[in-house]
């Protein structure tokens, strides 16, 4: 599976907007954690990829919560997880029909 999708950053770690000079690219510290807990395949049987590698599943959302979300996060709320994953999941599709938009029609 590829790494999570890249954010630009400014030399402070700061978001930019595209244009700057010392702006470089790296992934949110959720999508970054995110990849490192669904890529570890000692605990597949948690949550892994799916066939081929566009999605994850959690099998098991309790011990993903107990177990798992603490480790990396700042809580073990599995709806906070989701719901911020989403934002994601959103913010993605928005990018994408923006930029088919203005592709299209500018």
């Amino acid at each position: 599976m590829s790494p999570p999708p890249l954010v630009e950053q400014n030399s402070t770690g700061t978001p930019t907007n595209g244009g700057g000079e010392t702006s470089r690219t790296i992934p949110t510290p959720f999508l970054t954690k995110t990849y490192q807990i669904v890529d570890d395949h000692t605990i597949d049987d948690v949550v892994s990829w799916n066939e081929d590698g566009s999605s994850f599943i959690v099998w098991d959302p309790t011990v993903f919560a107990r177990d798992l979300l603490p480790k990396y996060f700042k809580h073990n709320n599995f709806s906070s997880f989701v719901r911020q994953l989403n934002t994601y999941v959103c913010l993605a599709l928005f990018s994408y029909f923006l930029i088919e938009f203005i592709r299209v029609f500018i």
